[in-house]
């Protein structure tokens, strides 16, 4: 594995190009750590990315191509998961069950439907 994988996670957690130390391979733990001695805590990005979904934008942030040449789609939002795992930011709000109700009659009649191979 070789590209700038911390820059990339970084940007998409701050929506900012930080100055982070170039890898060899991705260190979620050291990344988490490092963004704490630039001032990103826990609670700063958890607070950064309310603000932004407030404001009805996309976070994670889109990571521009110069940041994430070289990083792998499928790795990068591997590692992007285990890192909102390390700072618990998988999810930003917690909702309750949503309650049981009644069908309408569209839904109703999409139950009723079967394919013609079942022989109803």
């Amino acid at each position: 594995m070789s590209g700038r994988w911390h820059s990339a996670l970084g940007y998409a957690l701050t929506g900012e190009e930080l100055d982070l130390p170039e890898v060899q391979a991705p260190d979620p733990a050291g990344l988490v750590d490092d963004l704490a001695s630039l001032g990103w805590t826990r609670t700063r990005i958890a607070d950064h990315a309310r603000q932004v979904l407030e404001a009805e934008q996309g976070w994670p942030h889109l990571v521009p191509a110069t940041l994430r040449a070289g990083c792998g789609a499928a790795q990068l939002a591997a590692l992007m998961g285990r890192v909102r795992e390390l700072l618990d930011l998988t999810t930003l709000e917690t909702r309750p069950p949503s309650g049981r109700r009644r069908l309408n009659a569209d839904e109703l009649r999409l139950l009723r439907e079967v394919p013609p191979h079942h022989g109803a």
